[in-house]
């Protein structure tokens, strides 16, 4: 998806290896060796191009790596607060800009609301679940049961982010989730 590169919402690509044959699912005209119907987004592709051209000097630039530090200082804020969480993903190869993290107990819906309160984005659930309230069909399948799926979020950080941004996301999620343990300790 070129969105995910900054480039136009709606426009994509599929690489296939050399053989691999794939049954168009719109029939008609015999656009892209007859794997699609429609006239193609000429104007979508070019953009897809130049986002992805920009990309690809970013990341030979270090920018991204960049980025993989601030989610590491991120996650290391969080996870030396002392508070019951769980970072997803840590010891494996991952995207340099995204962080998942589980607060138990507390629902993932519930901490976009707080976040967006303190005036920050994020999401719970997968990407292209946008407005869906279901625990993430991934965390379940990498074996993470029902409570912890349904209370993860998913922070992403961009090439404009700051330490300074980082620090402010981390304190006002923190402070969010201290206000929720006191509420369910009240209980």
């Amino acid at each position: 998806s070129a969105h995910k590169l900054g480039g136009p919402k709606g426009v994509g690509c599929l690489m296939l290896k050399p053989g691999v044959e794939v049954a168009a699912q719109v029939l008609g005209g015999g656009q892209e060796m007859g794997r699609r119907a429609g006239t193609e987004n000429v104007i979508g592709i070019a953009g897809f191009g130049a986002a992805a051209a920009a990309s690809a000097r970013d990341l030979s630039d270090g920018k991204w790596a960049i980025i993989e530090k601030l989610r590491n200082i991120l996650e290391k804020t969080l996870e030396a607060s002392g508070k019951p969480l769980i970072l997803v993903g840590t010891d494996s190869p991952r995207l340099p800009n995204t962080a998942c993290f589980a607060a138990p107990g507390w629902k993932g819906e519930t901490q976009v609301m707080q976040m967006d309160l303190a005036g920050f984005a994020v999401s719970a659930g997968s990407a292209c679940s946008s407005g869906k309230v279901k625990a993430s069909r991934v965390l379940r399948a990498m074996g993470y049961d029902e409570d912890v799926a349904s209370s993860a979020i998913r922070v992403s950080l961009g090439l404009e982010t700051t330490e300074d941004e980082v620090q402010q996301f981390a304190q006002a999620w923190l402070a969010a989730y201290e206000r929720f343990l006191v509420r369910k300790a009240a209980r």
